[in-house]
């Protein structure tokens, strides 16, 4: 849905609402360890047979076909090789198996708290945002970026009727996505479809790649290329 030289359109509320519903619940999958409480509660609201987001992409497609395998054999009894899964691909002990934040993938060291955190904090600050942990913790994470595009979709919303407002909002969207998330969250994903050991995390990584492939459609993004390292 481009929007160069054309006026906002109400149709626009639908995916705005369906984007800020996928980029919630993604971003609560990354950013924080699963909890019994969580995974019960999605078995019991059957989200994966009712995802925001229509099954375009077949990497949308198989990511829920993994999540609702995996919550028909999931129980209590499961729970702590998920809780180990999550641990073992985000945080450690040890390499990170898939680490989840911007500057391990764009700068050139490879190192936490380098430029690609930089420019996000300074994003999120221009919306009155900051990471819940400053400076203890990367801004760059991939759950805080979509925790970002959850932000932006709701200002979208806001905006929808109001001209110049709603195509800074579309503008905006579209240059995170394609100066961020789209250049490093990809390899990330990859990682974690590699490496984990249950099919819910396996299943998270398709479906995060196919709500970004949507949402780079959907605003019409426009890439930048990674610098070289």
């Amino acid at each position: 849905m481009p929007t160069n030289g054309h006026h906002p359109q109400p149709n626009w509320e639908e995916p705005f609402t369906a984007f800020s519903l996928a980029y919630g619940f993604l971003s609560k999958a990354f950013y924080e360890p699963p909890t019994t409480a969580l995974l019960q509660a999605l078995i019991d609201d059957d989200l994966f047979a009712d995802w925001p987001l229509p099954p375009s992409e077949e990497d949308t497609q198989r990511g829920l076909q993994l999540l609702q395998d995996y919550s028909h054999t999931w129980s209590e009894l499961t729970q702590p090789d998920l809780e180990w899964d999550y641990t073992r691909l985000f945080i450690g002990p040890g390499h990170v198996l898939a680490p989840p934040w911007e500057s391990v993938y764009l700068s050139r060291e490879h190192l936490l708290f380098d430029q690609p955190t930089l420019e996000v904090r300074r994003l999120y600050a221009q919306y009155g945002l900051q990471a819940p942990r400053l400076n203890a913790e990367p801004d760059d994470h991939l759950g805080l970026e979509l925790a970002f595009l959850v932000h932006l979709c709701s200002l979208g919303l806001a905006s929808v009727q109001q001209g110049a407002a709603f195509e800074a909002v579309i503008e905006a969207q579209r240059a995170f996505l394609g100066q961020h998330l789209l250049r490093w969250a990809p390899q990330c994903l990859q990682l974690v479809i590699d490496n984990a050991n249950t099919d819910y995390y396996r299943g998270i990584a398709y479906l995060t790649r196919g709500c970004l492939a949507q949402a780079a459609a959907t605003f019409n993004v426009r890439l930048t290329p990674a610098a070289p390292v």
